[in-house]
């Protein structure tokens, strides 16, 4: 079957979509001196294939980082340029999505060649390839994988325009997908995370539980009528949930925590646990927001990634001239070193690049430089 090369990207021109009704209000806020910073800082030079671009996701498998765009792409962890990742030998497909297990070495990617799906598992460092069977996911649409409590998951659907319904399938990331209770969806899921007992799904307006990856699938959405951007688990196995209008719920593994208030009003997206001292056991969320960057929340409060007391922006005009003005998409901490990447949608931003890093070396972290 032919697959449309742009069905994984539904969710991104969605959301951006959404984000640009309220761009013009944002463009207006100078609250943190972003054109001060703008107007001061030298502007990076990053490489050219991650200029005006779309990185949608990101993973590492403990020897190299690997980015999403219609291609994946790969680099040394240790250092080194960004090539092309030949897929079972082949570098002419078209990239759906990219997940990784670092701690198993592995990388998981679903792609389209000669017009038709294919899911792969990768090791040796992206050297070695074995197909994954196709299984329930024959004949479907994918739109994306995740990797959650050892399980590779992925979402498709059947149908378009009007008819679309969207399914979940899981498999061990060797034997051939099965189709989970969860289906018959209106809207896409948006992520999965796993408690230690519980796995938790989103769409942008339901929540679903499930104590094993076939299910069964059941409702258990939080109270207030909210529209959800982002999922992530933390360090604690709290899921944090994200929502379009600027707050943030809690599961501790048995309910669901009082919408606390990130930015009342504004978009609020992806989600993402990041360690503010590597080994202090001390972490921050990064929120993504809108088209515009991100919150960096402690549990308590939140600030913008230019903030005074930021964590991972420093100094701000790292964070103005590099993340700020742009949809964050994926955010990334290296298994293997101090090291965190974050991926964008950068097309018509000022400061084009859609992949950047961040160091920890004497006591602080580097600020985002270009990849």
């Amino acid at each position: 079957m032919k697959l449309p090369r742009r069905n994984s990207l539904i969710l991104v021109v969605a959301v951006m979509a959404a984000f640009a009704s309220t761009a013009v209000f944002w463009s207006c806020d100078n609250t943190f001196h972003v054109f001060d910073d703008i107007q001061t800082e030298v502007r990076q030079v990053g490489t050219d294939i991650f200029e005006n671009a779309t990185v949608k996701a990101l993973g590492d498998d403990g020897t190299n980082y690997y980015a999403a765009m219609a291609k994946i792409w790969y680099r040394p962890i240790a250092g080194g340029d960004w090539r092309v990742l030949p897929i079972a030998g082949d570098s002419d497909y078209y990239s759906y999505s990219l997940v990784s297990d670092p701690a198993g070495a592995v990388i998981y990617a679903a792609v389209e060649k000669s017009g038709a799906l294919a899911v792969y598992n990768g090791t040796a460092a992206g050297t070695v390839w074995t197909a994954v069977p196709l299984g329930s996911l024959e004949g479907l649409n994918l739109d994306d994988l995740y990797f959650s409590n050892g399980t590779l998951f992925a979402l498709a659907h059947s149908g378009t325009g009007s008819t679309v319904k969207y399914s979940l399938h899981y498999s061990n990331g060797t034997l051939a997908f099965a189709a989970t209770t969860l289906a018959d969806l209106d809207l896409p899921l948006l992520g999965i995370g796993w408690d230690g007992a519980n796995y938790l799904s989103p769409t942008s307006e339901r929540v679903y539980t499930a104590t094993a990856n076939t299910g069964p699938w059941s409702e258990s959405t939080p109270a207030g009528g909210k529209s959800f951007g982002g999922i992530a688990v933390d360090s604690a196995k709290d899921i944090h949930l994200s929502t379009l209008d600027g707050y943030l719920y809690t599961w501790d593994g048995s309910a669901w925590s009082a919408a606390k208030t990130i930015k009342a009003n504004q978009t609020l997206g992806m989600v993402a646990e990041v360690e503010t001292t590597p080994g202090s056991g001390v972490y921050r969320l990064l929120v993504a927001h809108g088209n515009i960057g991100y919150y960096e929340f402690d549990g308590a409060t939140a600030i913008d990634g230019s903030d005074s007391g930021t964590a991972f922006g420093t100094p701000a005009s790292a964070y103005t001239t590099t993340v700020y003005g742009k949809s964050v998409l994926a955010v990334h901490s290296a298994s293997t070193v101090d090291e965190i990447l974050i991926g964008l949608a950068s097309q018509g931003s000022s400061t084009g690049y859609a992949l950047y890093s961040n160091t920890y070396a004497s006591g602080k972290w580097s600020g985002w430089s270009a990849e």
